[in-house]
């Protein structure tokens, strides 16, 4: 083989290992923004939920479940619309819930929202949530897809889970 057709063969594999790279460079980018991203959406309340679920009594479910529904108003209120609630009765327990945005409401609302729900912990740290998933959709750019769901893990392994869809849809 000349040393020309040799020069041609070796192109596509440094080609090759370009995109590779790239790819590679990509997967890292988007590795940190998911992180940067989680420690936004739930850290501070992360720890907060953790140490209320400490306990493993179904005490901690039914105080959880009293507060949302005595709340509900208040939820309304954030602009979102609270959807259901699972309850898992394994230890530790665990509660889920799930919540449809309906529209964002104004700075100044979310505070009066937060201060009128203080002395309800679990309420605070939902609504608290809530408003941290909409601040993150508007953060991102998602095109043709809108904000849609929440829904919101409180036990030992809190999460948030964020949903789209379709404008238009």
């Amino acid at each position: 083989m000349s040393e020309k057709e040799n020069d041609t063969i070796r192109e596509p594999e440094s080609t090759t290992g370009s995109f590779l790279d790239k790819a590679k460079e990509a997967v890292t980018n988007v590795s940190e923004k998911i992180v940067e991203i989680k420690d936004d959406v739930i850290g501070d309340e992360q720890k907060a939920i953790m140490d209320e679920f400490k306990e493993t009594s179904i005490g901690k479910v039914k105080q959880v479940l009293e507060e949302i529904n005595n709340s509900l108003g208040l939820i309304t209120k954030s602009g979102y619309e609270f959807k259901g609630i699972n309850v898992s009765l394994g230890l530790p327990p665990s509660v889920s819930t799930a919540f449809h945005y309906k529209k964002d409401i104004p700075e100044a609302e979310k505070t009066a929202l937060l201060d009128e729900c203080k002395e309800k912990r679990f309420v605070s740290m939902i609504l608290k949530c809530l408003f941290k998933a909409g601040d993150f959709y508007h953060s991102i750019k998602m095109g043709e897809y809108t904000l849609d769901g929440v829904s919101i893990t409180l036990g030992l392994t809190p999460g948030v889970s964020v949903g789209f869809k379709r404008k238009g849809a």
